[in-house]
């Protein structure tokens, strides 16, 4: 079964907010709601007994992730 990740993203961007940023979360495994908040990746998995959760890190608005030019 193929996924939409277009709808993903699109999910993403109606439960995540300014709330979140410089934060981890714990996101439902359908994107419908985020589940937990924290500002370590250790505390949040702490937090969360869902097996399916997708874990992210919110970066702030205005910053995008560069990665290395090799």
């Amino acid at each position: 079964m193929s996924r939409n990740i277009t709808g993903d993203i699109d999910n993403l961007a109606n439960i995540i907010d300014e709330s979140h940023e410089n934060k981890w979360v714990a996101i439902a495994a359908d994107y419908s709601k985020v589940i937990a908040t924290a500002t370590t990746l250790r505390e949040i998995m702490s937090m969360v007994s869902d097996p399916d959760a997708i874990f992210h890190r919110v970066l702030p608005r205005g910053v995008s992730f560069v990665g290395p030019s090799w």
